[in-house]
């Protein structure tokens, strides 16, 4: 169990990046009062969100391959 954490934070960055924003989200529920549903809200929301913007972006590629080919 410890050695996936070991290589997760070998990167020293990372590491810090996942601390301070899992310290946010602590401090989202504890200070602005919101629910851990609403966090599970937002946090399916943005994942969604991303996932149409990957979409697009893979669309834009292939429409553009496909019009660089011919």
């Amino acid at each position: 169990m410890m050695s996936w954490l070991r290589r997760l934070f070998r990167s020293r960055g990372l590491a810090i990046n996942l601390i301070a924003s899992a310290c946010f989200v602590f401090l989202a529920v504890y200070g602005w009062g919101l629910t851990w549903g609403e966090v599970v809200d937002f946090l399916i929301a943005i994942i969604l969100l991303i996932g149409i913007l990957m979409v697009i972006a893979f669309g834009v590629a292939w429409l553009l391959r496909l019009f660089k080919s011919k």
